[in-house]
């Protein structure tokens, strides 16, 4: 494979350089504020309620987003709430600075962060989409994994040794340093889309074309079973690592960083081989349980953070062969609709699948709690394949004779 043929336009690059500076920002900020509600109440439930409240926008303004999206057009959109994003962040920061932010006053930051995070996510996804074109749609979907795992790693690990050194306010007023180069990007492209009109029925329509089709139906259904039962990361690591290991905030950040450092792995993969099976991420999802169910019986740092990075890996081939296959398959007219519905999915489930990581980890024990998500995750999976075991045999025998040039 030729350097050109790996290439993508200038302009995906730079906003992905952008991206990835505001995602290494929004990591160390989900640390800090994990590590904050963690130190105030020492409840993993209390934490799975705040990362509820960060990611319930994300299932209520997804379809509004898409919508909002066609009609003031992308860049506009992804402007606003990013700009917007920046100065909560920063008031954020003052609050922590000035001992005012209460487990309270942390969920509403939550909340408001979500808001905005919401507005952005289908904006940012379509965006990217455009950016990249046709024929670099599925190979973007894994260089976008990468950036973000990378920032993963980078980030948690940044926060940790900074919460030690000069406390949380710090990394919050850092994350919202971070939103600038992105904005300036945004602020220096003309909108050059023509905002469109769709009629009501968009979202239907999106929805009959995705659900009709196995490629992209089986992916979406696999990243709901992930986000329920398994993919709640800001959730689940924290209340591991401090409740189950009793790690300090340089330990925690560490533990982060591996799922970080596998997910980097999964994205290199996705980006090296992009034509995506639809057996792909459903054995990826079946990989997160069984990383679950061994790290319930690990008790030190060492072999858990080689859990975590192998769970890393799965978590990245679950959501990039997902968004690889959607955004492939989906007619430009309809990409911010179809979009909106896949964040509704990827993002919407995390309300629920964080305060069921919380509740079973307080209830169980963090042992007992990962052990019972990855027990779940894998009866899923194979509820999933057993349902779609017709169109599964059927994709599989059209693919075997192209196994090598997938």
């Amino acid at each position: 494979m030729t350097d050109r043929e790996l290439s993508l336009p200038r302009a995906w690059r730079i906003y992905a350089a952008t991206n990835f500076a505001s995602q290494i920002g929004t990591c160390m900020q989900s640390t800090a504020l994990a590590w904050l509600v963690l130190d105030q109440t020492g409840s993993s439930s209390k934490l799975g309620l705040l990362i509820g409240l960060q990611f319930l926008p994300s299932l209520l303004l997804a379809v509004p987003a898409g919508k909002a999206a066609d009609r003031w057009g992308r860049r506009n959109l992804l402007l606003g709430a990013q700009a917007a994003m920046a100065i909560l962040a920063a008031a954020l920061a003052v609050a922590i600075a000035l001992k005012e932010a209460s487990y309270p006053a942390l969920a509403a930051f939550a909340l408001l962060l979500g808001v905005g995070n919401g507005l952005s996510q289908v904006t940012r996804l379509a965006l990217a989409a455009s950016l990249a074109g046709a024929a670099g749609r599925a190979r973007a979907a894994g260089l976008a994994t990468l950036s973000f795992n990378l920032a993963r790693v980078l980030g948690p690990a940044l926060a940790g040794f900074a919460i030690t050194i000069c406390g949380p306010a710090f990394v919050i007023a850092a994350n919202a340093v971070s939103f600038l180069p992105l904005v300036l990007f945004l602020m220096g492209r003309r909108a050059d889309e023509t905002p469109s009109r769709p009629g009501r029925d968009s979202s239907v329509e999106a929805f009959r074309f995705l659900w009709s089709k196995p490629s992209t139906r089986i992916p979406l259904l696999a990243v709901a079973a992930a986000g329920v039962f398994a993919v709640n990361v800001q959730t689940i690591v924290p209340a591991y690592g401090r409740l189950g290991l009793g790690l300090d905030a340089t330990g925690f950040g560490l533990l982060m960083s591996a799922v970080g450092a596998g997910a980097c792995l999964g994205g290199l993969l996705q980006w090296r081989r992009p034509a995506a099976s639809i057996w792909r991420p459903l054995a990826a999802a079946a990989g997160l349980g069984l990383c679950l169910a061994t790290l319930s019986a690990i008790h030190q740092l060492p072999p858990a953070a080689l859990g975590f990075a192998g769970f890393g890996v799965c978590y990245a081939i679950v959501f990039s062969s997902a968004a690889a296959a959607v955004q492939s398959s989906i007619p430009d007219p309809l990409r911010n609709a179809a979009t909106s519905l896949q964040v509704t999915i990827v993002q919407g489930t995390n309300p629920i699948g964080s305060a069921l990581a919380g509740s079973a980890m307080d209830l169980l024990g963090a042992s007992g709690g990962v052990a019972a998500l990855g027990v779940t995750t894998l009866a899923a999976v194979i509820c999933l394949a057993f349902a779609h075991r017709g169109e599964l045999m059927s994709a599989h025998a059209v693919q075997a004779p192209n196994a090598r040039t997938i």
